[in-house]
């Protein structure tokens, strides 16, 4: 399970991107369809739960726009 570690979440990140890269949150930080980890890293910032948290209370709202998915989010799961 653990052979090509490395190039199995390459690809399952550039999978990620070619379905989410038009999101709201991601628009922002105009990867222009880049789906490389390269690009991803350089662009997007490692961040906590406050600055998604007004994008998250958006969906619990009801928001159904692709917001952080481009697949509508019904439900979370919560520890």
């Amino acid at each position: 399970m653990t052979r090509n570690a490395d190039s199995v979440q390459e690809k399952v990140l550039a999978e990620i991107l070619c379905r989410n890269g038009e999101t709201e949150y991601l628009r922002q930080f105009n990867l222009d369809g880049a789906i490389d980890r390269k690009t991803f890293k350089s662009k997007v910032p490692v961040v906590g739960y406050e600055e998604l948290q007004p994008y998250i209370h958006r969906i619990a709202n009801g928001d159904f726009s692709p917001i952080l998915s481009s697949h509508p989010i019904s439900e979370f799961l919560t520890r």
